[in-house]
């Protein structure tokens, strides 16, 4: 066996970490967050290919993993139902942790109410904004158009888009939502580029879960000379099993508008101003009317307003970005920080000093563009 591949790694998809140990037979251990199952060996570890080999086999998956070392990480595919998914892993540590394997649900910082979700965000409602944080707010505009765009015929989309004002920002809205779907079980890549989304999703039945659709989406618009950035929108309690991610967009008029590219979506006020995303919150804690675009649809099947409206409520409690939107960051990569915003009141007593030290709680702050 390669003796590089000794160690702890990561990967952020199903928050998956493995150990792999410098041993004859080949042994190694995983643990995933997603599912609570910690510290387990493979059914079986093996070499074939050039490739260092594991699989999982139980009633649930049949899951086979390839991996090698390449460029200080992990990087190979793993087939699952007769697909095939692009793998990388990142090194925590040079060397590998041999606990006991163990069954443990997430560890519950905050756990879930049975209060009503509506009540929870009139409870939540308000934010401090006594307090400056002086919050990084960085765009990086422009660039160079990824060849695989053009397979979708990108440039038909935008034809005479210069100086049309903000009909480009929903040419582009149209051009995600025309090739690639929702499918919140699909994943993302490891990668967060125009042509790794876009490859991604290609592997996967042109679907990807909601961050993959909205970091595309911000992408194209940013590519495009128009400041946006994906928002995730979190519930009350932490961890959760969901929570959504959606688009943040100035357009070229100033005016600022939410984009929803999961349900091909944007929302408009009974006055007929485009709503932003804390524009929404305020309108729905007020239980005033707003109006979805008439093409707004999940995947081609309609748009449940009723649904939106609850499943937003319950994910509008908590916010989080990055300080700097740019084409491939996501999270505190790149050079970028990660924020997130959190309402006056909120319980944060139990979350580790790590996690506190992202919070702030204006509300001003954190929503300059």
């Amino acid at each position: 066996m390669d003796k590089r591949l000794v160690g702890k790694w990561y990967k952020e998809a199903m928050g998956e970490t493995i150990h792999i140990f410098d041993e004859t037979p080949l042994r190694m251990k995983m643990s995933c967050k997603l599912s609570g199952h910690y510290n387990f060996e493979p059914n079986c570890v093996y070499e074939k290919d050039g490739y260092l080999c594991y699989e999982i086999n139980d009633e649930d998956y049949r899951m086979v993993y390839h991996v090698r070392y390449a460029d200080g990480n992990l990087e190979g595919f793993y087939t699952q139902h007769g697909k095939t998914t692009p793998i990388k892993y990142e090194r925590v540590d040079d060397i590998p942790e041999d606990a006991p394997y163990q069954y443990r649900p997430a560890e519950q910082y905050l756990p879930e109410t049975g209060e009503a979700r509506i009540d929870l965000l009139k409870r939540y409602a308000g934010y401090d904004r006594g307090k400056e944080y002086g919050i990084p707010d960085e765009y990086v505009l422009g660039g160079d158009i990824p060849p695989v765009l053009e397979k979708y015929e990108y440039s038909k989309y935008i034809k005479g888009m210069d100086g049309a004002g903000d009909e480009i920002v929903f040419r582009l809205l149209d051009f995600v939502c025309d090739h690639f779907g929702h499918n919140g079980s699909a994943g993302l890549s490891s990668g967060r580029r125009i042509e790794d989304l876009i490859g991604y999703c290609e592997e996967n039945n042109n679907q990807c879960n909601c961050r993959g659709l909205a970091i595309l989406l911000a992408s194209l618009l940013r590519l495009n000379g128009i400041k946006a950035r994906h928002i995730t929108c979190m519930p009350y309690e932490e961890p959760f099993d969901d929570c959504h991610v959606v688009v943040d967009c100035l357009l070229p008029s100033g005016k600022r508008i939410m984009l929803d590219p999961s349900w091909r979506l944007y929302f408009k006020d009974k006055e007929g101003g485009y709503v932003s995303l804390p524009r929404l919150r305020e309108l729905f804690l007020a239980d005033a009317p707003v109006f979805e675009n008439a093409s707004a649809s999940h995947n081609g099947e309609g748009f449940e307003k009723e649904y939106y409206r609850n499943y937003m409520i319950k994910n509008m409690l908590r916010f989080a970005r990055c300080t700097l939107s740019k084409e491939g960051v996501d999270g505190r990569t790149g050079g970028s920080g990660y924020i997130e915003l959190v309402p006056e009141g909120y319980p944060a007593e139990g979350f580790p000093e790590s996690r506190k030290a992202d919070f702030v709680y204006n509300d001003t702050g954190f929503w300059k563009m």
